[in-house]
């Protein structure tokens, strides 16, 4: 059975901010997109630039967007290497069953470090690709991890434009 886990930073500059027009436009955009993976879950990181990029895609698939703590960015005074760590093992056990495709939307340093624990749990290394600095993950952007049967196969970037 395929699945993907859709990793997506929100479309908004700050995570409190109201999405502009051109915001909403692109995650009208990203909805048009990201319903083709037809998501059963989608999940939010708490802010609202999260649950509003999502909404547009909730409301094509009659679906609510389920905010969870366990993806904010806060994390205890550590190295950032323990940091990333925390931040994985916290955001890991909000996602679903890995045979069903979601889509997460969160904060840079969330999906970075979530796109690294995903893939060691099926033994992949993905830490070159999560050591870009929080303005290398664009507003829109992330990565879709393709599932076949709940493990990882294949890692894409996420760009819509």
């Amino acid at each position: 059975m395929l699945s993907a886990l859709i990793l997506l930073r929100h479309v908004a500059d700050d995570p409190g901010d109201r999405l502009t027009d051109a915001q909403s436009r692109r995650a009208w955009a990203l909805a048009d997109f990201l319903q083709l993976y037809n998501p059963t879950t989608l999940l939010s990181g708490p802010g609202r630039a999260c649950a509003d990029t999502l909404a547009p895609l909730a409301s094509r698939l009659d679906l609510q967007a389920l905010a969870s703590p366990d993806l904010a960015r806060d994390a205890p005074a550590l190295s950032p290497a323990h940091a990333a760590v925390w931040l994985a093992a916290r955001a890991l056990r909000a996602l679903p069953d890995p045979r069903r495709t979601a889509v997460v939307c969160a904060e840079a340093p969330v999906l970075c470090a979530l796109l690294v624990g995903a893939a060691a749990l099926d033994g992949h290394d993905l830490a070159e690709r999560a050591q870009e600095p929080d303005g290398d993950l664009a507003p829109g952007g992330g990565w879709v991890l393709h599932r076949d049967d709940g493990r990882l196969v294949d890692v894409k970037p996420l760009s819509v434009r």
